[in-house]
């Protein structure tokens, strides 16, 4: 197996105002029900995310595209069969990009992506880009309405009127598409991954991926040039007997009788071929419908013996995911036993909950309890290597908090009374020392209360 990992980059036009892609890239249909195709994790569909600001008063891609369209300032009438938009997909090697997402680079590297596809297809023109992370390798949708300012081009011919183009804006599909400006986005889009493990894929490859459709259609071109082709030859068959039969109406009876022997033959031959191309043509074209017969009913068991196949291996992996959580489950569960000062907060407090919305700029929520009192706190740029080891699992939430927040930190004033009044009765004595995070003065005999004192004078 090859080491190399690729970017990849794939343009593809869109039909009309592509609405029918919108439902299956925003995951949900126009009027705002969810929507979740079959090879999505639904989930995951939550960690999706749309990474450009719509307008105001848009609220969805295929909107957006209609709004860059109308404001774009073109002169010319957008005809009904142009494309609106171009469909881009971004993505990298399935393992590269796993490794990406581990190593918290996944915000680097859709801003890489936005400012490539800003540079290439101006600011303006890109009008949704969507982060799918509910499929196996994370990758984004954008989308690009093919807004151009260059000249028109066009081919010269001898004798044509030639016309003046009107200057300004224009949609063109066709600009955006040609062939030198798609080796060109795929050297571009290369090098801006560059940084993320990813390379361009091999310059010059005859490799190109085929669809079910694609290759019906050649079929049918082919078997319907065949039978084209001799339908001509039929036609061309009957012109040259109508041309022999109309000998009989011109010159002498006397030469005609000379000749009908052989003309009778002649015909006979001619009628003889057409019948025979006309069987010819017959037969093609009951060949083709088999053969489209043929190529349908092979293509649907390979599909069906497909999902069967990723039914049973979702299966599969669903009872092995299992057997991993309870495992898991299991492992925590004995830790919890075998150490219990590691799921203990430095307070006394019961820890609720711990939130880290970014690892790549740590901050830490925190939510703790003592008895029906609920309290929570932040903390912002802790350091950055004790937030990995919390990601990684290294150390547990109770191990984190403590890390960042002093006992006194991790709880109210209410909460730290409450605690005090359970230690009077534990120890059969009154609490003596201040304790607590709000404002006002209250009095407990818990352990760290001089050392807030100490760090307040300080």
């Amino acid at each position: 197996m090859s080491n190399i990992q690729y970017a990849v980059c794939h343009l593809q036009r869109g039909s009309g105002n592509d609405s029918g892609m919108s439902c299956r890239i925003e995951r949900k249909t126009a009027d705002g029900k969810v929507y979740i195709p079959d090879n999505a994790d639904k989930t995951k569909t939550h960690l999706n995310r749309e990474l450009i600001p719509f307008p105001e008063g848009v609220r969805n891609r295929t909107e957006a595209i209609q709004y860059r369209i109308d404001h774009a300032g073109l002169h010319r009438k957008v005809g009904k069969n142009q494309t609106k938009a171009i469909r881009i997909i971004l993505t990298g090697s399935h393992e590269q990009m796993m490794k990406i997402v581990q190593i918290g680079k996944l915000d680097r590297w859709t801003d890489a992506n936005l400012k490539w596809l800003k540079d290439t297809f101006d600011e303006e023109n890109v009008v949704s880009c969507v982060l799918q992370m509910d499929e196996k390798t994370p990758h984004l949708h954008a989308t690009v309405v093919p807004i151009v300012t260059g000249e028109r081009k066009r081919k010269s011919r001898e004798g044509e009127k030639k016309y003046r183009t009107q200057a300004g804006p224009r949609l063109s599909a066709d600009d955006v598409m040609g062939r030198s400006r798609l080796s060109t986005y795929q050297n571009t889009y290369a090098e801006a991954m560059r940084e993320f493990g990813l390379q361009r894929g091999v310059v010059g490859s005859t490799a190109k991926h085929q669809s079910n459709g694609e290759y019906y259609r050649q079929q049918i071109l082919q078997f319907e040039n065949d039978i084209a082709r001799l339908t001509a030859e039929v036609e061309k068959a009957n012109e040259g007997r109508s041309a022999i039969l109309s000998l009989f109406g011109k010159g002498d009876l006397a030469k005609a009788k000379k000749n009908l022997a052989a003309k009778d033959e002649l015909i006979a031959k001619l009628k003889a071929q057409i019948r025979k191309l006309q069987e010819e043509r017959n037969a093609i074209v009951q060949n083709h419908k088999q053969e489209l017969t043929k190529l349908k009913n092979s293509y649907q068991a390979e599909i069906d013996k497909a999902i069967k196949d990723a039914e049973a291996l979702r299966k599969t992996l669903n009872s092995k995911d299992a057997q991993i959580a309870n495992q898991s489950q299991r492992i925590a569960e004995l830790d919890r036993k075998a150490n219990p000062q590691r799921y203990l907060l430095s307070s006394g407090a019961k820890l609720v909950k711990v939130n880290v919305p970014n690892y790549n700029n740590p901050s830490l929520h925190i939510w703790t309890r003592v008895g029906n009192e609920l309290f929570d706190d932040t903390k912002f740029q802790i350091d950055y290597d004790l937030a990995q080891q919390h990601l990684n699992h290294c150390i547990t939430d109770e191990e984190f908090v403590n890390a960042v927040f002093e006992p006194q930190e991790q709880m109210n004033q209410a909460q730290a009374d409450l605690l005090g009044a359970a230690l009077i009765l534990a120890t059969g004595g009154p609490a003596q020392t201040r304790v607590g995070t709000g404002a006002g003065s209250s009095q407990s005999d818990l352990p760290w209360s001089d050392k807030k004192n100490n760090t307040r004078k300080r």
